[in-house]
C-alpha cells in the first residue's frame, strides 16, 4: 500500500522480465546477424560470455548490493539495462559486436535480478515485516517477468530485433525515474 514498494518491486520486475524474456529469445536475436557472429565464436561463443558475464555480473552486483544497498545495485543495474538497450538498439548485421556488448549487457545483471527481490524485502522493512512484504514482492515481480518472453517475440515478429532493445532503453529509464523516486 506504499508508494515506495511499487517504485522498487516495478523495477525489480522489469529487471527480470528483460533479461529473462531477451534470454529466452537469443537463438532469435542472434539468427539476425548472420555470419558476423564468427568472429565472436559463433552462437555458442556468444552464449559462452554471456554464461561468464551472467556470474560475474551476478557476483559483483551481489558484492554491491551487500555493501551499499539494494537501492543502488538496482539502479546500477537499471543503468546497466539502459546501456544494454542502447547497443542493441544501434546494432546491425555490420556491426554484431555492438549486439553482442549488449547482450553482455543483459547478462551482466541477469543472475542478480532473481536477487534482488529478496534483498530489497530484507534490507528496507523490517525483519518482522519481511515474510509479508517478500510474500507481495515476488509474485508481483514475478508476473512482471512473466510477460518478458511473450513480449520480446511479439516486438521482435512486428518490429524486429532493434525495436525490443529501443523498449528496453525506454523501460530503463522509467526503472530509473522509480529507482532515484524510491525512499530508502
Amino acid at each position: 500500500t506504499t508508494r515506495d514498494f511499487w517504485f522498487i518491486t516495478i523495477p525489480a520486475g522489469c529487471l527480470l522480465m528483460f533479461s529473462v524474456g531477451m534470454m529466452t529469445q537469443t537463438n532469435a536475436i542472434l539468427g539476425s546477424m548472420g555470419e558476423g557472429l564468427n568472429k565472436f565464436g559463433g552462437f555458442a561463443g556468444v552464449m559462452l560470455m554471456i554464461c561468464i558475464f551472467g556470474l560475474i555480473g551476478s557476483f559483483v552486483l551481489g558484492l554491491l548490493d551487500t555493501k551499499f544497498g539494494t537501492k543502488k545495485a538496482m539502479t546500477l543495474a537499471c543503468v546497466i539495462m539502459l546501456i544494454a538497450g542502447i547497443l542493441g538498439a544501434v546494432s546491425s548485421p555490420e556491426k554484431p559486436g555492438l549486439l553482442v556488448a549488449s547482450l553482455i549487457c543483459l547478462a551482466l545483471f541477469m543472475g542478480a535480478s532473481s536477487n534482488f527481490t529478496v534483498s530489497l524485502a530484507a534490507q528496507y522493512w523490517r525483519r518482522e515485516d519481511f515474510g509479508t512484504v517478500f510474500a507481495a514482492v515476488n509474485p508481483i515481480a514475478n508476473l512482471i517477468c512473466a510477460f518478458g518472453p511473450m513480449l520480446i517475440a511479439m516486438i521482435m515478429i512486428m518490429r524486429g530485433y532493434n525495436m525490443i532493445f529501443i523498449v528496453t532503453a525506454i523501460v530503463a529509464v522509467i526503472c530509473i525515474v522509480l529507482m532515484l523516486l524510491f525512499s530508502a
